[in-house]
């Protein structure tokens, strides 16, 4: 692994080509943050604190104070985020000039008292976060819909417009307010409904749970359908069906086999206490509102809604339950959701330096010394883009020492030479979205 300095030295250079921060000293309290987050491969406080990197030998009470500081950054906001985020995750993914969608996935996660939204770019099974919002848990009557409506504008108001963009999301977010904001964006959208939700279909105004019989077990059927009424309707497709699901073999042991019927009844006994208490019978079909002309690209395309459940999950946990940034431990003893906002911020920039480590190590044509260290790490070769880039950026031999430091400037330098990212003309004032960051009096 890079030593922290040598880290730092690397990472500056992203924060610098990235531009979330017209300040030099906003520049280095960003790299200093994120240098400690790859160091400790943790979000806990105590972790960031021994990882951060210092000249001399500084106390650990001084070190709370200074990250602290760091902390409070008003650099970390996704106002100030977002347009160098969506900048750096199109140029990494290349999707300027290659002709096709780029897939947001929406969704959110709760941890304790905060619920975050989070809106990303999928990218190899994984998600890179661009944006994000969030709200206090139980959340505010009447305030779901509007926040999750400004968090797509925000994002949209600095997405390239030569750059196609098209949503995948669970069934919570289906309103007409949500489906409108997406067409006033000219973007195209993938969203589960539910069964209870109104779409009219013939020109007839219906519950989705109306069509359900009209499917066969293993069909998948499409219909023209609109989601609302008046000057907010949706047009689009209507897809509903319920095909058998096939074990992948690596999961078709025992062991996993028992997981997935203990996950199963969890699920069962879930949605029995939304239902007053019988499981609803159209929980296993699929319903989907698309924009996608067929059935296969439909079911393709919500596909992809899958890895930020899986990006989720290495912000908390990890694969393992030990090996994740710990995102749930942290955020519930926040106050503020600003402060919540500025910690996912932190991981928001973790992710997108360690998932360029993450692909660039496990490409075909990484050089022999490389693949010879990848082979290493595991017997199955199941890795996801956020495990490599952890493993590459931990490696305790030392082999991939060169070859990172190449690897990350190059990340930079691409970065650096995309061009910045555009304001797209909308009804919504976009000025709000950088707030002047308020002067601290000398201590």
């Amino acid at each position: 692994m890079l030593s922290p300095w040598t880290l730092y030295s690397l990472v500056l250079l992203w924060m610098q080509a990235l531009g979330c921060c017209p300040h030099r000293t906003g520049q280095h309290a960003l790299a200093s943050l994120v240098t400690a987050l790859l160091t400790a491969q943790s979000l806990q406080r105590t972790a960031l604190m021994r990882a951060l990197v210092s000249p001399r030998t500084v106390p650990a009470r001084q070190r709370y104070r200074r990250l602290g500081r760091l902390l409070d950054s008003p650099w970390l906001s996704p106002a100030w985020l977002t347009p160098a985020l969506v900048r750096a995750a199109v140029a990494l993914v290349g999707a300027v000039g290659a002709g096709r969608a780029v897939r947001l996935a929406l969704d959110s996660v709760r941890c304790g008292r905060w619920e975050i939204f989070t809106v990303g770019v999928v990218w190899h099974g994984r998600v890179l976060v661009v944006g994000w919002a969030v709200l206090p848990y139980p959340w505010p009557k009447g305030r779901f819909t509007p926040t999750v409506c400004a968090l797509l504008r925000q994002v949209g108001a600095v997405w390239p417009s030569e750059v196609a963009v098209e949503v995948v999301a669970d069934r919570a977010f289906a309103s007409a307010a949500f489906f409108c904001t997406l067409q006033q964006l000219g973007w195209g959208w993938t969203v589960r409904l539910q069964a209870r939700h109104w779409i009219t279909v013939g020109g007839a105004r219906q519950q989705t749970r109306a069509l359900v019989p009209q499917v066969r077990e293993g069909q998948w059927r499409a219909w023209a359908a609109t989601y609302g009424t008046g000057p907010m309707a949706a047009a689009g497709t209507l897809v509903i069906g319920r095909g058998p699901y096939v074990v992948p073999a690596h999961q078709s042991n025992p062991g996993s086999l028992r997981h997935r019927l203990q996950r199963a009844a969890r699920r069962v006994q879930h949605a029995a206490s939304k239902h007053r208490g019988v499981a609803s019978p159209f929980e296993s079909w699929v319903i989907l509102f698309t924009t996608e002309p067929t059935v296969m690209a439909a079911r393709n395309a919500y596909r992809q809604r899958w890895p930020i459940e899986g990006t989720y999950r290495d912000a908390q946990s990890g694969w393992d339950g030990h090996h994740g940034w710990g995102l749930d431990r942290v955020v519930p003893t926040l106050a503020t959701p600003e402060a919540v906002a500025r910690v996912v911020g932190v991981w928001a920039l973790g992710v997108l330096v360690q998932s360029w480590v993450g692909d660039q190590v496990g490409r075909p044509t990484a050089p022999p010394p490389v693949q010879q260290v990848v082979t290493q790490w595991t017997t199955t070769g199941r890795l996801s883009l956020w495990a490599r880039g952890r493993l590459a950026l931990t490696d305790p031999s030392g082999a991939l020492r060169p070859w990172l430091a190449d690897t990350l400037r190059a990340g930079a330098a691409g970065i650096a030479a995309a061009p910045k990212a555009g304001r797209r003309l909308t009804r919504w004032p976009v000025t709000s979205l950088r707030p002047t960051p308020t002067k601290r009096k000398a201590a």
